[in-house]
């Protein structure tokens, strides 16, 4: 379990050291399409892995078993693959969403989008920005439907397992 948890926390620590390095920005107009395409194909990525963590979850084999932790690290880099859409996006149209000017500023929008928690101080305004924060919404939905799926399957269980 322990090994579990340090690799997930390892995981969390090295995408967030990699989100901070990312040059988003620079590289124009063409730049930002390809950024975008990159984006796609890295959310359907963490997708996939979520959708594969939540299935080793389930599964009866010990040694196939994940933790809860591997589950929530996958969550956690679809947070940072919001995050960089955020803030990539402010970069390339300023006023989209309010008072986002840093990484940082990004990175506590996606949180509080996945946290539901939604303060207001910053707030998506343009429509392109409202129609990620959508997509961001929709995709926390279905991580929110695994992860009750998990636990109804595991309440289930006769062995507790």
């Amino acid at each position: 379990m322990l090994i579990n948890l340090a690799t997930a926390l390892a995981a969390v620590v090295l995408s967030t050291v990699g989100y901070y390095l990312l040059p988003i920005g620079r590289f124009g107009v063409a730049g930002t399409v390809n950024w975008v395409v990159a984006f796609a194909i890295g959310l359907a990525a963490v997708a996939a892995l979520i959708v594969f963590q939540v299935r080793r979850f389930r599964t009866r084999d010990v040694r196939r078993s994940s933790s809860i932790a591997g589950v929530v690290a996958a969550l956690y880099l679809a947070v940072l693959f919001f995050s960089t859409v955020y803030f990539g996006l402010a970069y390339h149209d300023p006023g989209s969403i309010t008072v986002l000017r840093t990484k940082t500023d990004a990175l506590y929008f996606a949180l509080s989008i996945t946290s539901t928690v939604g303060f207001g101080d910053v707030h998506a305004v343009s429509q392109l920005a409202r129609a990620i924060a959508a997509l961001h919404m929709a995709f926390n939905i279905g991580f929110l439907g695994a992860a009750v799926a998990i636990v109804r399957v595991r309440a289930k269980r006769p062995d507790g397992a």
